[in-house]
């Protein structure tokens, strides 16, 4: 308790360095714990679940064709799994990301409805608050969430209460349902949510009892092996039942490969098409947890030297205390105890700075962080922080004050570590590590603009899309009024958007292997999107265009197998048809452009034109001005559909989107690049006044034979000049390396530039020399009378 009582009084004495110690390590500390504990949360997605290691997500795959891969799955995946013996549970369900329901008087767009089965409540743990399972096999009954009922209903049951449904994806007027139970909140760790959960039977049921005889991916398929099962195995079960059935033989694509993926990959590792949840996926996971110990390493290096400055300061008090009778040990328990106080204090502001900045952090970085109390990572994280801090300040302790230097030598103040290998060696890894942060943000930021700004073949500014759910109306009518608006340009319809997961067509018919993606859509989708055309076959005057539009990949593609299109027309027409089949009609050839993203090369694809009312579902309306184009869109919907919500987007903004764990990256790497720099300046510092303090005596001496104030700057910043080189000398291979293999993820990459490493280092050299000169000019402005009797 007296040590306490001393450690305590000793840091109030010295103030100014106890709070840039503490807090140069609560930023440190804050933000390892950011990133460490929002990556481990996402890699414990799932784990709740009991036996979620025996629980997989069934796709099924047109072909085989990786490119185009589904969350969701057929209906005959369920069917297969009554065969299979190592399937001890299977589930199918469906979800809608957003539906319109009506309660009472009151109609809203609600999130996250399901229509699920009861092994779907025992396969998720899904806990019920109030009524019974069971009622889940009554026609047209759902259970609801408690945030939902509460939200909805306040303090009252809302047991026996009706939910109508109106819209639920490409479903309408589903009718009455009836709610028969509440369930807990999904849990914040799982990779779908849900809010209403519907029974299949009833209204559902005629689309459900339909599906093992149809080549829809409209479900998703999850199943819960026994112990020790073989997932490839039951996937290659469920072909052989699948190539065994009828629905082989039925229209659309023959061949289909299963795939079982296990479910505790599905946050981290899926990035398939119709995701239940945004997947963490394309967030490069072992990168934050790089950057997250890259920045505590960068704290604690700093905590390091600041202690040893403090200490060299002391040495003579621990000299005296050794001198006598006080042991090694018990001094170094006196300064781990004292760091143990520091360290403390530190976590503890660092925990009170996480709650504070949670909000900003969550829509800064776009995140969902949170920090579980009730998780042992949290403490073990801490105290992992705790020991190594400890254990850092024991090494030097122990290694390089007491072991290296005798009583007599601490008391004289002889001890020099000026030449210290092992302090040379800390400073250069603190600035070789922000050089890396410093180059790996500029490339990030050049990757970024590149993509945005690359030519994509079409026009995606100044569009805005209209999720059409009412096809019952003639959707050209709509666009005929909108066209006749001055602020609006054109108007396209079609049933996917860029970026939208399109269909797949195989190309055997064709006589090439693999398949083409390819949308539905309307002849004016094409002027819309200002996509144009290198060859137009399209007869002039026909009021409506019926015909495939390729693009010019597979045209080239087609050209080289067949040599003309009318070899191509020859060799199509002599392929048998399939019940339900016709005659593909190539209309026109457009120029390449990327339907996806730049993490893709650009593939076959193509454009089925056609004037249905099913291709109006994403009305794309290009405008000539904002507001007026934004009124006119209103008014048109409110006059064609009224009563119907307006669900719209911006293209450029759900484009932008591809590309949001490159935009989330950046900001991380510039938030904690910054970061960096910042405690690496007052480590910096610390070493420039601990140098200066070991070579105040010479500088006395330099001043009075004559040295200038610019002369003793530059003998004291030239060191740190040559430690700034060997940091650039080691950062930057590692950096190239590092950038160079996070470029493979793009199909279309920057160059990278010499100028960024040049750059990085110039900045860091400028950051170490502002840093240094402040300390230097210091010591050399000291009067050298003072400075020699000082020593």
């Amino acid at each position: 308790m007296y040590n306490l009582k001393f450690i305590v009084r000793r840091l109030f004495k010295d103030k100014v360095f106890s709070l840039i110690n503490i807090f140069g390590l609560v930023i440190g500390i804050s933000s390892f714990l950011i990133l460490f504990i929002h990556v481990s949360n996402e890699k414990s997605f799932d784990k709740h679940i009991p036996d979620h290691k025996n629980i997989y997500r069934v796709t099924s795959i047109p072909g085989g064709r990786d490119n185009a891969v589904w969350a969701r799955s057929m209906g005959i995946v369920h069917s297969a799994s009554a065969e299979i013996p190592e399937v001890k549970l299977a589930t199918q369900f469906t979800h809608c990301d957003l539906g319109t329901i009506k309660l009472g008087e009151n109609t809203f767009s609600q999130k996250n409805i399901m229509s699920v089965d009861e092994a779907f409540f025992k396969m998720f743990d899904v806990q019920v608050v109030a009524g019974d399972v069971s009622e889940l096999l009554k026609p047209n009954t759902v259970f609801v969430t408690e945030a939902f009922a509460r939200k909805h209903f306040g303090e009252r049951s809302p047991i026996g209460e009706l939910i109508n449904v109106q819209a639920l994806q490409y479903l309408r007027d589903l009718g009455d349902y009836e709610i028969r139970g509440i369930v807990k909140n999904t849990h914040p760790k799982t990779h779908f949510r849900f809010e209403l959960l519907l029974s299949q039977n009833g209204a559902l049921h005629e689309r459900y009892a339909s599906l093992p005889d149809r080549k829809i991916q409209w479900t998703y398929n999850y199943f819960e092996l026994q112990n020790g099962a073989d997932p490839k195995l039951v996937a290659d079960k469920v072909s052989v039942f699948y190539d065994a059935s009828s629905l082989k033989t039925i229209p659309g694509p023959q061949e289909y490969a299963f795939y079982l993926f296990p479910m505790d990959d599905i946050h981290l590792k899926s990035d398939y098409r119709f995701e239940l949840r945004e997947s963490s996926s394309k967030i490069n996971i072992t990168l934050f947890i790089l950057i997250s110990f890259v920045i505590l390493m960068i704290s604690l290096l700093n905590f390091t030297n600041l202690s040893i400055a403090k200490l060299i300061k002391r040495s003579q008090e621990l000299g005296l205390k050794r001198s006598i009778g006080a042991s090694s040990r018990q001094i170094l328990a006196q300064v781990l105890l004292e760091v143990t106080v520091i360290c403390v204090v530190a976590i503890g502001f660092s925990l009170l700075t996480i709650e504070v900045l949670e909000p900003v952090i969550n829509r800064l970085f776009e995140i969902d962080f949170r920090v579980y109390y009730n998780e042992p990572i949290v403490y073990l994280t801490m105290a992992g922080v705790l020991i190594s801090c400890l254990l850092l300040t024991a090494i030097f302790v122990v290694g390089f004050l007491l072991m290296r230097n005798t009583t007599i030598d601490i008391l004289a103040g002889r001890n020099n570590f000026t030449g210290s290998y092992v302090l040379k060696s800390l400073l250069v890894v603190q600035v070789a590590i922000v050089i890396v942060l410093i180059s790996g943000t500029f490339l990030v930021n050049k990757q970024i603009s590149f993509v945005l700004n690359k030519p994509l073949g079409f026009d995606k500014e100044n569009v805005v899309v209209l999720n059409v759910k009412d096809l019952s109306k003639d959707p050209a009518v709509f666009a005929r009024e909108l066209e006749k608006q001055t602020s609006i340009e054109s108007v396209g319809l079609t049933m996917q958007h860029f970026g939208y997961p399109a269909q797949g067509m195989p190309l055997d018919g064709l006589g090439l292997e693999g398949s083409a993606e390819f949308v539905f859509a309307n002849y004016d989708y094409l002027k819309t999107m200002n996509i144009k055309l290198v060859e137009n076959w399209i007869t002039p005057g026909t009021d409506t265009v019926r015909g495939m539009v390729i693009n010019n990949h597979l045209y080239k593609r087609l050209l080289e197998r067949h040599g003309s299109m009318e070899n191509l027309k020859a060799y199509s027409d002599a392929q048998p048809l399939g019940p339900g089949e016709t005659r593909i009609n190539f209309i026109g050839v457009a120029e390449d452009f990327n339907y996806s993203s730049a993490h893709e090369s650009i593939g076959d694809f193509a454009f089925w034109l056609d004037e249905s009312n099913n291709r109006a579902r994403f009305t794309h309306v290009r405008i000539n001005n904002l507001l007026g184009g934004m009124d006119a869109i209103k008014r048109g919907w409110n006059t064609y559909y009224p009563g119907q919500e307006l669900d719209y987007f911006f293209l450029d903004d759900r484009l932008a989107e591809q590309y949001k764990a490159e935009t989330i990256l950046s900001r991380i790497l510039f938030a904690f690049s910054a970061i960096g720099i910042f405690i690496s300046m007052i480590g910096i510092s610390a070493m420039a006044l601990f140098i200066s303090q070991q070579r105040t005596k010479e500088i006395g001496i330099r001043k009075v034979n004559g040295a200038t104030v610019s002369e003793i700057l530059g003998l004291l910043n030239q060191s740190f000049v040559r430690w700034v080189i060997i940091a650039f000398v080691f950062a930057t291979p590692i950096a190239w390396y590092s950038m160079h293999e996070w470029l493979e993820n793009f199909a279309y990459k920057t160059t990278l530039s010499w100028w960024i490493f040049a750059l990085a280092g110039m900045l860091a050299l400028g950051i170490a020399l502002l840093t240094v000169s402040w300390q230097s000019w210091r010591a050399a402005t000291r009067n050298p009378v003072e400075a020699l009797r000082y020593e």
